[in-house]
């Protein structure tokens, strides 16, 4: 008989980790917990909702998703030593294989009237010797004005290479905010608490070199209304807010901003 047990038994990937690690971290988040069940004397139904809950997540497949916006940056900031480097920070779902952009225009598409056009540059250098990085491939994708990803092509997605002097420079517009979770779990989890679930505007970098990548980030734009509320906890930071500069209007009579921004890598091949 073809149970849910004996399908569970069959399909269950074996959890790896070293015993004691795994044991030592499970008496502790169980500790943990039981301080907050008595702080807050939680009983048994809510303590049954909260395991609905979890079982409707599961079945989401949205687990993982809440421990990356809830706790993933923890983990970075305290995995990843990166002294003098640029703040490293969360892939997100929607990365994938982006083509060359020889002239660092990330645009395939005609811009809209609403768009606002963003030229960004800097210099990459590393973090060690300050000294500039040339050959260095910056991966960059992002959502538009309107906060949609183009799924299905390479639209604000695409890849430029440093120049002899460590210097990148594209051609995109200023992203918009989103939410990801207005039908799922997670967007029921929080509006239980009063939250909203959106993403502060921001834009993906990828830094690569010889094959290696050395820095995931994100950027985000400083007048973009989520930018001290990301329900990311801990994504947006000081250090990676870009400073933008009215630029007049482009060749399309769009709006056009500037903004600079240097990245440090810090290279341990």
């Amino acid at each position: 008989m073809n149970s849910p047990l004996n399908r569970y038994e069959r399909d269950r990937p074996a959890i790896e980790a070293d015993p004691a690690r795994l044991k030592a971290i499970h008496a502790k988040i169980v500790e943990s917990l039981k301080a907050v069940v008595r702080e807050f004397a939680i009983t048994q139904d809510e303590l049954h909702l909260a395991g609905d809950y979890l079982n409707r997540l599961g079945r989401a497949g949205m687990c993982r998703s809440l421990i990356d916006v809830s706790l993933a940056m923890t983990s970075i900031d305290a995995t990843v030593g990166q002294a003098g480097g640029t703040r490293r920070n969360l892939e997100g779902p929607f990365h994938t294989k982006h083509p060359p952009r020889p002239l660092g225009d990330l645009l395939d598409r005609p811009l809209e009237a609403d768009a606002r056009r963003l030229k960004l540059s800097g210099k990459v250098s590393d973090a060690a010797t300050g000294q500039p990085m040339a050959g260095v491939v910056m991966d960059f994708w992002q959502a538009d004005h309107q906060g949609h990803y183009d799924h299905d092509g390479h639209h604000l997605r695409g890849e430029v290479t440093t120049d002899s002097e460590g210097r990148y420079a594209i051609s995109t517009v200023i992203p918009l905010d989103y939410s990801d979770h207005d039908h799922d779990p997670i967007g029921e989890l929080y509006r239980a608490l009063g939250r909203h679930n959106r993403r502060a505007a921001h834009i993906h970098v990828k830094a690569w070199r010889d094959g290696r990548e050395l820095l995931t980030t994100q950027l985000y734009v400083p007048d973009n209304p989520y930018i001290d509320s990301d329900y990311v906890e801990g994504a947006v930071s000081g250090d990676l807010i870009l400073q933008l500069a009215d630029a007049g209007v482009d060749e399309h009579g769009n709006p056009a901003y500037a903004a600079g921004f240097d990245f440090a890598l810090v290279d341990v091949g």
